[in-house]
């Protein structure tokens, strides 16, 4: 694998695509520095702007990643004009940078991306970078005697527990694939090392304490393992699905909200948003920002403690719904879509499998926090969509 990325490093050096050089970087501060991050994704698309003019590098490298990012600039200019339409155009400009600046990351991310092949570089850097997050953490909570917690990630790299475990979760899905498409193929040493790796990541996420984690963690192993079932492995991965639902167990009888209050909490979020939605379904409601409108509604429902709180919805697709409507919702379901028509004989089912799992952290992920709301979340989403894009289209070695 190293050696790979050796060679993708030294023909990316010899292109001279400092952009693709500096999205490697982007990816591999998001879990470190959020603003070390911000900047050098900024930078990268600087880069590929003046690569674009200089006739170095086309603006997209596959007709996929073109259709992508057709429909999120369909999707950022349906919500300024929306926005425009409802509240004018100068609220919308005041609104712009916190409400709607981040939705450009569907159309923008795209343009970043190569090739199947080079691609793998961007993947081992975000990797790497989850990597030294967890190890610098663990060695500063040693340093400073403090707790190594999600608090303690918190306070060092100012990143929630629920992104981080996400990121996790992303290697967890792809060494999982590894180890059961290709078991018998792989040596002993490196089936160890790959279970080692997922004991300890499992272990980091029981530290962070993300309900919904561990439980995707179970989905993943259902999705990747049900298919290849049979009665030679039948008794294995029973065996490996009770160890799971033990970890699982177990971790929910050290959890100080159990899963049935933390849904009980966002239920009652969920309610509000839901009646907005309600009172306009078509194009939502933008006439303020999403937060002061659920503030406004727990305000009249006689629910005060939610005020402090200042929280958003907690749920990605109502928050879609509430502000953009089912036209807005709609427009994003396209990217589906698009995936499903690159699908052809010569894309491969590790491939596909690889995108599912990602499907499952993601869609899980998306129903108890407004991912796309933070670079934390939006960068993961539009790079991993537009990587597995690309794996299942362009099937070069």
């Amino acid at each position: 694998m190293l050696k790979i990325i050796r060679v993708i490093l030294k023909e990316i050096i010899s292109k001279r695509d400092f952009s693709f050089l500096m999205f490697s970087l982007s990816l591999f501060l998001l879990p470190i520095s959020i603003n070390l991050s911000t900047f050098t994704f900024l930078a990268s698309l600087l880069l590929k702007m003046v690569q674009v003019l200089l006739k170095r590098n086309k603006l997209f490298s596959t007709k996929g990643l073109k259709n992508s990012s057709i429909v999120g600039l369909v999707f950022f200019i349906y919500i300024i004009v929306n926005s425009v339409i409802q509240v004018g155009f100068e609220i919308t400009i005041v609104h712009f940078e916190k409400s709607y600046a981040h939705y450009a990351l569907f159309f923008l991310t795209p343009f970043l991306l190569r090739s199947k092949k080079e691609n793998k570089l961007l993947l081992f850097s975000f990797f790497l970078g989850s990597v030294i997050a967890v190890m610098y953490v663990f060695f500063y909570a040693i340093a400073t005697k403090t707790t190594y917690n999600r608090q303690a990630f918190l306070n060092t790299l100012d990143i929630h527990h629920t992104y981080l475990s996400m990121y996790l979760l992303a290697f967890i899905n792809f060494t999982m694939l590894l180890l059961i498409s290709k078991f018998k193929k792989l040596k002993e040493t490196i089936k160890l090392g790959l279970f080692l790796v997922i004991l300890v990541y499992l272990g980091v996420m029981f530290i962070l304490g993300s309900k919904v984690s561990m439980l995707i963690i179970l989905l993943l192993f259902i999705v990747h393992a049900f298919p290849v079932v049979s009665k030679n492995n039948v008794p294995i991965y029973a065996a490996a699905f009770m160890v799971l639902l033990t970890i699982v167990f177990s971790f929910s009888q050290q959890l100080n909200v159990s899963y049935e209050k933390a849904l009980d909490f966002r239920l009652q979020i969920w309610e509000v948003s839901y009646n907005t939605f309600e009172s306009s379904p078509f194009f939502g409601n933008l006439s303020s920002p999403e937060k002061d409108i659920l503030n406004y509604k727990h305000y009249l429902n006689g629910k005060y403690y939610f005020l402090d709180s200042d929280l958003n919805s907690h749920n990605q697709y109502l928050s879609i719904l509430m502000k953009f409507g089912l036209i807005g919702f709609s427009i994003l379901f396209f990217y589906l879509v698009n995936v499903y028509k690159k699908v052809s004989e010569r894309t491969s089912k590790t491939s596909i499998k690889e995108f599912l799992g990602f499907l499952v952290i993601a869609l899980s992920v998306c129903y108890i926090e407004n991912v796309f709301d933070r670079h934390h979340g939006i960068v993961y989403i539009t790079f991993f969509y537009n990587y597995y894009l690309v794996e299942i289209e362009n099937n070069e070695n």
